[in-house]
């Protein structure tokens, strides 16, 4: 009897096959994927993985990477080569605190224990041993740094005692040294610990220091270098039975800026105990040679391992401002220095005035601005030389500073020319230098002069303006861009600092600045001739000859400023500046801009053009620049005596 299998039964067997293959591809395929992962986390990815599990498995230490040095403009190679900013070999105390089974009260009695042994004051531990803290730190495995950049003695203390050695590791902790100190503190920056919105928002450890301002904050990432890690293994009773490097730590990287370190310490102590700043520049490229800031501060106490001679210092530094950049983050009145701004308004302006540098105008001392309301007195504004300065031309004006000249000339022309140039210059823009904290300088209009005092913009206003004071405010680096400007027929480079960024195992060079220009403003060669030749004029015979025109100086050029401000009844009420580049008889690419800007500094002849020399002084020792030829006061009429105690009215 035959049997015969029925439909269903075909269709069940071969659903069962069907699953059967799937089931068995599915196993193969799985063993496959297991077999290929293991492959790849064995061989392919092996070493790293073994270093990766011997982080957990053992104690595993970061090793502190050195940051990358800085140098001045004249760097050839790190062995030949002064570093500015260097590092310097320090051991760090840092508890572990696993030896002590995470217990809140063991590492307190330890760090009493530890006090006593060291003699430091408890109290230097107040804020780590609060509650709160202790236990948020044990729960991180944040690193207890119980003392930074410890003594020779103190070594030699925690070594006698071996309960206190063997809870603690004595880490290295390379330390910053400013060679320059205070004297270019304002560009270098400092070290600190991080904030929390750099741990949070920068691939920043807790454990790491930060730049604070300067080339160290701009330039963190490259200075910091790549951390390594050691691992360690401890016995039970804390000794290191073996200790192995995983990671190496790799340096930053070498920085190598524009500064040229004697002009620096030259400008820095011509300011002595002034309160002020210096900023000079290569004009045709925006090379800062120097940038200097006083009152200052000292990278080297901040940045240091004592916490209390850290704090004390930061304190001082508040209390005298001494953080802030003059050169770029301050803003003043120009004085005079804006007369060649606006004599420059004036010549290229055609249609407005019939203007040339010929055009006379008569100083007796005082301009009077006809009221043009009854019953009100004219307006009388003064020149800083109550006898007068007679009949002068454009060049005479700027030699002898005569601010009833350029009253004249400024009601003549109109504040719209002034204004507009100004801003074409970008006095009231950022350099962009790559400095952080720069701020803008502030040029007015019609409408926020309406905005701000509901009142529309007078003449007395545009008076004001024409010698530089009034509303206008400026900071001197922008001030120093527009006299850069005059040098170059127009064109404007972006200030820079950093030069290179250089490799620290051979040398290459990672990045280079290349000069940008910010601005190319035509301007006619009969206009910058002018402005120039009177410029020439105020070293030469005029309000800073006395200060200027030595045998021991190259031939300079520049303007003395004298801004008036609100503070009566003291001895020094008036800011001072001073605009200059030299030797005027060489080519532009081998001349020098200088800035100086005084706070109450009495006058630009008096205060700033002494800063000025110093630095020039500095930059061209003598044999360095062409001869002077002092030939072109002969040509002038009208000399008068030189008064170091310049002043501009309002």
């Amino acid at each position: 009897m035959s049997y015969s299998r029925s439909s269903s039964e075909h269709k069940l067997e071969a659903s069962f096959r069907n699953r059967l293959y799937f089931f068995s591809s599915l196993v193969v395929f799985t063993l496959f994927t297991f077999i290929f992962q293991l492959v790849n986390l064995q061989l392919i990815q092996g070493s790293e993985n073994a270093m990766k599990a011997e982080r957990f498995v053992r104690r595993s230490e970061s090793i502190l990477a050195a940051r990358g040095q800085i140098y001045d403009r004249n760097f050839l190679t790190p062995e030949t080569s002064t570093p500015l900013v260097s590092n310097s070999a320090a051991l760090d105390v840092v508890l572990n605190i696993n030896l002590l089974k995470n217990d809140p009260k063991r590492v307190r009695a330890f760090i009493e224990d530890f006090c006593k042994y060291l003699s430091i004051p408890i109290s230097y531990y107040e804020n780590d041993l609060k509650e709160d803290k202790l236990k948020k730190k044990i729960r991180s495995r944040e690193p207890f740094v119980l003392m930074e950049g410890i003594s020779k003695s103190q070594l030699e203390r925690i070594n006698v005692f071996d309960n206190i050695n063997k809870y603690v590791q004595l880490i290295p902790s390379p330390t910053r040294v400013y060679n320059m100190g205070p004297a270019m503190a304002h560009i270098t920056g400092y070290l600190g610990k991080p904030s929390r919105d750099d741990i949070v928002e920068r691939d920043i450890k807790s454990y790491q220091y930060v730049g604070k301002g300067g080339i160290e904050s701009l330039f963190d990432t490259q200075l910091r270098g790549t951390d390594g890690y050691r691992i360690q293994k401890r016995s039970l009773e804390g000794n290191i039975e073996e200790e192995r490097i995983i990671e190496h730590a790799q340096s930053g990287n070498n920085i190598v800026l524009s500064i040229d370190k004697d002009v620096q310490i030259a400008a820095y102590r011509a300011l002595k105990n002034i309160k002020g700043t210096v900023v000079a520049m290569k004009p045709t490229t925006g090379e800062v040679v120097a940038m200097t800031s006083n009152p200052s501060f000292d990278p080297n106490i901040l940045s240091g391992k004592n916490r209390q001679e850290r704090v004390n210092h930061y304190r001082k530094v508040m209390e005298h401002r001494g953080f802030l950049n003059l050169s770029i983050q301050s803003k003043f009145p120009p004085a005079s220095t804006y007369k060649s701004l606006v004599a420059l308004a004036a010549l290229e302006s055609e249609h407005k005035v019939d203007y040339d540098p010929s055009r006379e105008f008569n100083c007796n001392g005082s301009y009077s601005l006809k009221s043009t309301f009854a019953g009100v007195p004219d307006q009388i504004f003064r020149c800083w030389d109550k006898k007068g300065h007679g009949t002068n031309n454009l060049a005479n004006a700027l030699k002898k500073s005569c601010s009833v000249y350029f009253y004249n000339l400024g009601y003549e022309l109109g504040s719209e020319p002034i204004l507009s140039y100004s801003r074409l210059f970008g006095l009231d823009k950022k350099t962009n230098i790559d400095l952080p904290g720069e701020v803008t300088g502030f040029i007015p209009s019609y409408e926020w002069k309406k905005r701000t005092y509901g009142t529309k913009w007078f003449d007395g206003d545009t008076i004001n303006l024409s010698i530089g004071q009034g509303f206008i405010s400026t900071t001197p680096i922008t001030m120093a861009l527009f006299y850069m400007a005059i040098i170059n027929g127009g064109k404007i480079y972006q200030p820079f600092i950093v030069s290179e960024i250089r490799n620290p195992i051979d040398n290459s060079i990672i990045s280079k600045t290349e000069p940008i220009v910010l601005r190319d403003i035509p301007l006619k060669k009969s206009t910058l001739e002018a402005v120039k030749f009177g410029l020439e004029l105020v070293a030469e015979s005029g309000t800073a000859s006395y200060i200027l025109n030595k045998p021991d100086l190259p031939m300079i050029a520049g303007k003395t400023g004298t801004a008036q401000t609100r503070r009566r009844g003291a001895s020094k009420t008036n800011h001072a500046w001073f605009i200059g580049y030299a030797p005027v008889n060489a080519p532009p690419e081998k001349q020098l801009l200088v800035a100086v800007f005084l706070e109450f500094g009495v006058g630009g002849a008096a205060g700033a053009a002494p800063v000025a020399r110093d630095v020039f002084k500095a930059a061209f020792p003598p044999g360095s620049f062409p001869k002077p030829e002092r030939s072109k006061a002969s040509i002038m009429k009208d000399e008068v005596p030189v008064d170091l105690n310049e002043v501009d009215d309002e």
